[in-house]
């Protein structure tokens, strides 16, 4: 079996992301949602529904936060502007087969 190597990141187009950092922000408190249901079991399982697609959208509007602190910033990774496996994306690391290209014309 013959080791491929990682491609030399010189020959890569790459997003530097000069001024962009990401945040964290920590955030704890209520969410108040109303559920029309004809029992309590029945609204129960609404609100828990309403729980499960909070998790998978990423996204709720918290009513009263108790807790609001910013945990963290750091600065974006430049991105490589690669082919890999036929599809045109930015990556942090190179693999190897990683092919070169350029951006598109939104600068992707």
């Amino acid at each position: 079996m013959t080791d491929v190597a990682t491609p030399d990141s010189s020959i890569f187009s790459v997003n530097e992301k000069p001024r962009e950092y990401t945040a964290y922000i920590k955030v704890e408190g209520i969410v108040e949602i109303s559920v029309e249901a004809d029992s309590p079991e029945e609204a129960r399982r609404l609100a828990e529904a309403e729980v499960e697609k909070i998790e998978n959208d990423g996204y709720v509007e918290v009513d009263r936060p108790d807790v609001i602190e910013l945990e963290r910033v750091r600065k974006d990774a430049p991105m490589y502007r690669v082919i890999r496996e036929g599809k045109m994306m930015q990556v942090s690391h190179l693999d190897p087969g990683d092919l070169p290209r350029q951006p598109d014309e939104r600068g992707f």
